[in-house]
């Protein structure tokens, strides 16, 4: 039986656990801090840990991580990165990414730097402690949109694209000195260019510095009036689009250039005409996965690919030595929802006919029935995910376009 530390098992972290948990793992559950956003604790079961302990002081965290003596710490989520790699340092276990590399794991603009080091396409960029500095770079930029967008955070949340100076010095101000959904505070601001083109996702898990590729997905975001990036649509791909090979070849770079060695990494990737670079990396599973459509989809997802190399190593090992990636055996839509307006969420009606189209498979919400819930600004106030599997992505189209229909309609939500 081996024993897994999880550091803020949150996110798709809360499946990675269940599966551990299944497999016959011993579990113990760190919190990276007291004071993370409610959002992470929706649907986190406690009962599959042997143990829960809040990170406060590093020596009582330390004390506790070595009494239950893991074989292996891993984070469960974007706000468990640090501490998991520091826990892993001190304790010189074997399933591990390269510590000299902690923080460029975290920092975006630290990561663009390392990854632009090494010999890879990549965004210009500048770090602002004030918005003299960052209008200084702006102007010489001379190219807009640019992006703003917090140092560490995750899942959009503070990213903003600009069109003009007014909208730049706005946005800068608005993350500037606040903290961020990873309860972070936003001492210095990353500004960069906007890479045009089509963004796409790189999923992979590693052992030992080889990679196995679970998806890429091809991202669809909405730019809200206030500058806002929502998600839209993610559309599995399989390994015979035309970008395939050239987005994997890169991300493999990328992921080697960052010292991730063991476990999953999480790539966001723009296809520009000069071809592929990098918007971020993330080293833990892809926050919108579900194990029960990769079951679907290719067998074989991010999450139980994980799951997979840490409890039957040698039969993960087969994978990498096979030469394949994962096949798309059905087609598939992750639908984010997208609230224009407050109001109460109700989900009777729309579940109702949401299982009348032809290609639902699942809806999570994030929001409980009659919660009140305000205007879409990022992932972290988006109501759900629905989940779209078929044979035919026609009817994945179709039914997409319904969905979007029903929200215009207001189908979810009950007037203030």
């Amino acid at each position: 039986m081996k024993k897994v530390v999880v550091v803020d098992g949150f996110s798709s972290g809360k499946e990675v656990a269940r599966k551990l948990f299944i497999e016959g793992c011993s579990l113990l559950h760190v919190a990276s801090r007291s004071t993370l956003d409610e959002y992470y604790y929706r649907g986190f079961d406690v009962n599959i840990y042997d143990c829960t302990i809040v990170h406060l002081e590093w020596a009582s965290t330390l004390e506790q991580v070595r009494r239950f003596e893991p074989d292996i710490i891993i984070a469960g989520a974007e706000s468990g990165v640090l501490l998991a790699d520091q826990l892993n340092d001190v304790l010189s276990l074997d399933y591990v990414n390269d510590f000299s590399l902690t923080h460029a794991r975290r920092n975006k603009y630290e990561m663009i730097k390392r990854v632009a080091g090494a010999g890879l396409l990549a965004a210009r960029q500048c770090i602002a402690g004030t918005w003299c500095e960052g209008k200084k770079w702006i102007e010489a930029h001379n190219k807009y949109p640019v992006v703003i967008k917090p140092l560490e955070s995750a899942g959009a949340d503070g990213v903003h694209i600009c069109h003009d100076i007014t909208a730049c010095e706005r946005a800068f101000n608005s993350l500037l000195g606040t903290r961020n959904k990873l309860n972070i505070e936003n001492e210095d601001v990353l500004i960069q260019e906007y890479l045009a083109g089509t963004e796409y996702v790189v999923n992979m898990v590693s052992l030992r510095g080889r990679q196995w590729v679970t998806e890429v997905v091809r991202y669809t975001k909405r730019t809200l009036e206030t500058g806002n990036v929502v998600y839209d649509i993610d559309q599995l791909l399989d390994a015979t689009a035309p970008v395939y090979d050239e987005l994997v070849a890169y991300t493999r770079r990328v992921v080697k250039s960052l010292g991730i060695k063991n476990g999953p990494s999480h790539a966001e990737v723009m296809y520009t005409t000069a071809g592929p670079k990098l918007v971020e990396i993330a080293a833990r599973t892809d926050g919108i996965l579900r194990s029960s459509v990769s079951a679907q989809t290719t067998q074989l997802g991010q999450i139980d690919a994980f799951v997979l190399s840490i409890t039957r190593p040698l039969e993960f090992e087969r994978l990498l030595t096979s030469g394949r990636d994962y096949s798309l055996f059905k087609q598939t839509y992750n639908v984010s929802l997208i609230s224009a307006v407050e109001g109460v969420f109700r989900k009777r009606a729309f579940l109702a006919e949401l299982t009348k189209l032809n290609s639902f498979f699942e809806a999570v919400f994030y929001v409980e029935d009659g919660q009140k819930i305000g205007m879409t600004k990022d992932v972290f106030s988006q109501p759900g995910t629905v989940y779209l599997v078929h044979p035919d992505l026609a009817q994945i189209e179709s039914d997409y376009a319904e969905i979007r229909n029903m929200e215009l309609a207001g189908i979810y939500l009950e007037p203030l």
